[in-house]
Parts: C-alpha cells; sequence; structure tokens
C-alpha cells in the first residue's frame, strides 16, 4: 500500500485509485472507476478518463520522437536502458545531443 499524501484535490484519493488502477491496468479497474461515479458522477468518469488517456498519449508521442532525457533522469535510468536495449530504440537516433 502506498502512503497516502493529501493532494489538496477536490476528490483526490478517488481520482488517484483510478489513475493508478488504469495506467497499472488493475484487476480492480472497474471498481475504482465506479468510485469516481459514485463521487463525481459520469461526467467525473469521462474527464478523468480523458486526462489519464492524454497523459497517456503524450508519453508516447515524447518516446517516439526521442525526446533527450534531462540529466538526472539520464543517469538514474542509466542502470535500467541497457539491460532493456532502450538504448537501441531507433527512436535514439531521432535525440540530439
Amino acid at each position: 500500500m502506498r502512503n497516502e499524501v493529501d493532494s489538496g484535490v477536490e476528490h483526490g484519493e478517488v481520482l488517484l485509485r483510478f489513475a493508478d488502477a488504469a495506467v497499472g491496468r488493475a484487476p480492480d479497474l472497474a471498481e475504482a472507476r465506479e468510485a469516481v461515479n459514485a463521487a463525481m458522477g459520469a461526467h467525473g468518469v469521462i474527464d478523468s478518463a480523458a486526462v489519464i488517456a492524454n497523459f497517456q498519449r503524450m508519453v508516447r508521442i515524447a518516446d517516439g520522437c526521442g525526446i533527450p532525457l534531462d540529466a538526472t533522469t539520464e543517469k538514474a535510468s542509466e542502470p535500467w536502458r541497457d539491460t532493456l536495449g532502450v538504448n537501441s530504440y531507433r527512436s535514439r537516433s531521432n535525440t540530439f545531443g
């Protein structure tokens, strides 16, 4: 179980649970979605699902374009980039520098 932090966002707990379940393809996704529906209604489910999808899209576009890593992320990810073969991705040639 993760540490709970009050984000100050109204319905933050149910939104975070829904986002975590959606991104992680968790088995409790339907329950998390229903919790958003109970707290915020159908429009809240639609809006929050759209935000989750948008962030997933942006990350995929960034990865596909080869957007360079900042120095901190590059150093922190070095051990597993080689292991996963990330440095061999064709999109890496799009990365400047």
